[in-house]
Parts: C-alpha cells; structure tokens; sequence
C-alpha cells in the first residue's frame, strides 16, 4: 500500500488591511500544544494506536519521516512555515529540526489523560 502524506500549505481565507485571517483545522481535538525544536532535535518515532495527529509548522523547517507500522519503507517530506500535515492512527512518525523551529501539535487524544501514553507506541 502506498504512503501518502496529507499534508497542504495554509493560505488565508480573509485577508484586509488589518491583517489575515486563516483557518487552520476544523475537527475536533482534545489537545493543542506547542513544540519547540532545537536544530538538528529529533522527536517523535512514535505511533498512536487511535489518535490522529495535526502538525502545524509556526516556523522553522523540520523533516518528517512517516512508515506505516506493518511496512518497511519510509517516506521523508519537508515541513516549512505554515504547512499542515495529517498524520493518521498507526502512522510512525519522526520529527528532525533542519533549523530551529516551532510546531502547533494538535491530536485527538489529550495528553494529560491517561488513554494518551497507552495509545503511545514508542518504537
């Protein structure tokens, strides 16, 4: 089965003299953090079980490495400023900073409850 990375840039939907208004996501989500990433940081090499995972890149460029879990190959994709990127349930994916960066992570899950380290596979 082939990967495929779901991810788009994210343009303005209103924009005026005041300034730019853009929509980044509309589904529901449990959590909404922020990331930071020294260069050359890795994070991530992870999967969840039931939770989908939204990145939003605030700044920075950050590579993302995703493999499906019962799959040996990888694919790479480079993450800019303003890119979003989808990652679904029982998608391994690793972050690695190109350069200092900053993320939006939004998932289904809430980290401060207990379902979001038994829906974390570390690998």
């Amino acid at each position: 089965m082939k990967i495929k990375f779901n991810n788009k840039k994210i343009t303005p939907v209103f924009k005026d003299k005041r300034g730019s208004i853009f929509d980044i996501l509309e589904v529901p989500v449990s959590h909404v953090g922020i990331v930071t990433f020294k260069k050359g940081a890795v994070r991530g090499n992870h999967y969840h079980k039931k939770s989908a995972q939204y990145s939003y890149i605030l700044s920075g460029k950050i590579e993302l490495t995703i493999k499906k879990i019962n799959e040996k190959r990888a694919r790479d994709r480079i993450l800019k400023e303003g890119d979003l990127t989808t990652i679904p349930p029982n998608m391994i994916h690793t972050y690695r900073a190109l350069e200092n960066s900053s993320m939006l992570d939004l998932t289904t899950y809430a980290r401060g409850i207990k379902g979001y380290e038994t829906d974390t596979v570390r690998v």
